[in-house]
This record gives C-alpha cells, sequence and structure tokens, in this order.
C-alpha cells in the first residue's frame, strides 16, 4: 500500500475502502468543487492498488452523486450532491468536526464520549479538526454535499460558519453544535452552564476572602466565554463588589506572543488595588499565565491564588488552582450522539439546547496548590 495509508479492515473490500478513503478527505477539505478531483491515476498511486479498483472506487462516487464527471474538464466534488450519506457498508456517517487548536484534552474527552456512543447507536465516526475558520466552513460545506448523515460541530472562536451550517439544515444534515451556540441560527446544542460556572467559580472564590481578582481568557466570541463572563460580573454585583472593566474585559491572552501575554500581567498587577486573585477562562490559559509568571522579573504584592473555570485533570483540583470547574466533557460527547441518533429517528421539532451542570471544586485545607507570592527581600 502506498505510504501514510493503512490499507483496508478485514473483510472490506478494497474498492470499498477507497471509496470511503476518498469521502473522509473531502470531508476534510481536501477537494472542492470547483477544482479537478483526484484522478484514476493518482488514486493507484495514492493507495497502491490497480486501475480497476480505483475505476469501481471513481463510478461508485459518480452513482452516489457525491462527484460529477463534466465533458471535457475532468471529475469534480458536486455542489450539492444526493447522495445516501451512509458508508459502502450501509452504515450511517456522523462527522465530528473541531479545530486543530483544541486537539487536547478537552477534545479528547468529548471525542471519547462521543465515539462510545456513536457506536452503540451504530454509526461511523469520522473526524475532522479544521485549520481556520475559513477550512471549517469548506469541511462543512463538503458534508453538506453529501457525504455524511449528520455533524457534531465544535465552532472556531469566531466563527463565520452560520450560512454554512443553515446549507447543511437545508440539505437534511443533522447538525448539532457542542460547548457553544450561534447566535443567530436555531440549532441543537450540548452546552455547559456556563453562567454558573462564572458565578460559582468567583463565589468561591470571594468565599476565601479574595476582593480584588482579574479574570484572563483565551477565546472570546463564543457564547460560551461570554456566558462565564456574565456569571462572573453577577457574582460581584451580588457580593457588593465592583465591577472593573479593564479587569475582565474580552481581550485574548492565550494567543498573544511571550512578550505580550507578560505585557497584560504586568499592567494587571499595577492597576488599582492590588490583586489577590487571578482566574483563568480554562485550564490551558492558566497554565501559559502561570509559565509566564515564572519567567517574568516582577515584584507580586502580597500573594494571588489562581482559580480556573474548567478542569483539564479528571481527579479533582489540579495543584495550580484553589478552585476551578470540573465540566463533564466526556458526558457532552454522548448526548450530542445521542440527540444525533433523535433527530434521525425521529425529524421536526424545535430546535433545543441540553444544558449540563458543571461540579466547582475547592482545594481541601491543607492540600499544597501553587501560590503566586512576592519575592522576599534577599
Amino acid at each position: 500500500m502506498a505510504s501514510g495509508t493503512d490499507g483496508p479492515p478485514s473483510g472490506v473490500a478494497l474498492f470499498a475502502w477507497v471509496k470511503q478513503e476518498l469521502l473522509d478527505s473531502i470531508g476534510r477539505g481536501e477537494f472542492s468543487s470547483d477544482e479537478p478531483f483526484i484522478t484514476q491515476r493518482e488514486i493507484v498511486e495514492r493507495f497502491g492498488v490497480s486501475t480497476t479498483t480505483a475505476v469501481r472506487a471513481l463510478n461508485e462516487l459518480v452513482a452516489d452523486g457525491v462527484v460529477v464527471r463534466r465533458r471535457g474538464r475532468g471529475t469534480f466534488v458536486a455542489e450539492r450532491a444526493t447522495a445516501r450519506r451512509e458508508t459502502a457498508s450501509g452504515t450511517p456517517v456522523l462527522a465530528y468536526v473541531s479545530p486543530d487548536r483544541r486537539a487536547g484534552m478537552h477534545d479528547a474527552e468529548l471525542l471519547s464520549g462521543l465515539s462510545v456512543e456513536a457506536a452503540a447507536l451504530g454509526y461511523q465516526l469520522t473526524v475532522a479538526h479544521t485549520r481556520s475558520r475559513a477550512h471549517e466552513e469548506q469541511v462543512l460545506r463538503a458534508i453538506a454535499a453529501g457525504w455524511a448523515q449528520a455533524v457534531v460541530l465544535f465552532a472556531h472562536d469566531r466563527s463565520s460558519a452560520a450560512g454554512v451550517v443553515e446549507e447543511l439544515q437545508r440539505a437534511g444534515v443533522v447538525t448539532v453544535l457542542v460547548d457553544r451556540y450561534l447566535p443567530g441560527v436555531p440549532t441543537d446544542s450540548v452546552l455547559f452552564d456556563d453562567f454558573a460556572v462564572g458565578y460559582d467559580v468567583t463565589t468561591a472564590m470571594i468565599d476565601r476572602g479574595h476582593r480584588s481578582m482579574a479574570v484572563l481568557w483565551s477565546e472570546t466570541e463564543v457564547t460560551s466565554v461570554r456566558d462565564r463572563l456574565a456569571g462572573h460580573r453577577r457574582a460581584l454585583r451580588d457580593r457588593g463588589l465592583p465591577e472593573l472593566p479593564e479587569r475582565s474585559a474580552l481581550l485574548p491572552f492565550s494567543r498573544l506572543d511571550p512578550p505580550g501575554r507578560q505585557r497584560r500581567l504586568r499592567a494587571l498587577l499595577a492597576s488599582g488595588e492590588p490583586l489577590t486573585a487571578l482566574l483563568f477562562g480554562n485550564a490551558p490559559t492558566l497554565a501559559i499565565a502561570v509559565s509566564d509568571l515564572l519567567a517574568m522579573d516582577v515584584d507580586v504584592p502580597g500573594s494571588m491564588e489562581l482559580a480556573s473555570m474548567d478542569q483539564s485533570s479528571p481527579d479533582g483540583v489540579g495543584p495550580l488552582s484553589v478552585v476551578s470547574a470540573r465540566l463533564p466533557v466526556r458526558e457532552m460527547g454522548r448526548r450530542a450522539a445521542r440527540l444525533v441518533h433523535e433527530r434521525l429517528e425521529v425529524a421536526g421539532g424545535p430546535a433545543r439546547h441540553v444544558v449540563l451542570p458543571a461540579e466547582v471544586q475547592v482545594a481541601a485545607p491543607g492540600r499544597k496548590t501553587l501560590v503566586v507570592s512576592a519575592t522576599p527581600p534577599g
């Protein structure tokens, strides 16, 4: 077989395997409708198969309406195929689309729950990690062209895919968003109770005696982050503490380069009443900020405790934070698969949001956690 391919699973015909590999490539956005599709010769070279196998795989895709032949021009991915949206074995296909940068523990846990439940319900799961907002749209348009029955979408920050999601809905593709939703497009979504997350994490820090705190974010234009910010601000109001915009503004932190992040930290440390706590929109942002603080030559007034609005460790509060929200990420994946199945089994009905509660965890007394403090005089 050609380099980079594993060959067909046991019992799967070569042509069916090649066909499914090509369907997956279309789903990942490797081919667009305005560019020639892979040729017979290229299929032979890429997969190490015979000409007969390559021709049959192409003919199957044409018969399914996934690709079209244009006289004098070649073969192209169909603009809007009438494909059956199922694999060669008849198994319905569920596509999971998420950004490359999310391919960490959060994404792995979500995908774990989704894959187990999808398999139990009889779906083949295919995964497409997208490099950018434009690539996200490209992949979703390929799905609308007919190669999957349903899609679970973890959208990019500042996603521009609302119009393409509407295309998916018009094409009859069941679409479920996870972690965030698109305010302008009614869709099924599985979400965390992010307002409660922001509220409860902030309240827990206030209960620890903190009256001066700031929040740092990674993403800024997604509903999950905006809901957490709303919960944070409400907690401050309910406890009679001032809302200081410069200490919680939705400014990207983790996307900055190290000098930019350190300038942001210095500005927060120098603003108004000395900080006693830093809160973070998610655990990866907390880890980045800790690295920056350790690298900075700066005097911290007093000491600061850290908190995260999600928890990357599955075993309770991590060593870097005194308060964190443990999100049921795996359950989110399972519920998304079930919601897809419900929509495919019983069409119709209004879009709905499934909201999952989170558990806010506080470090037990005596547990060792990181505290950022001033360097004692030498």
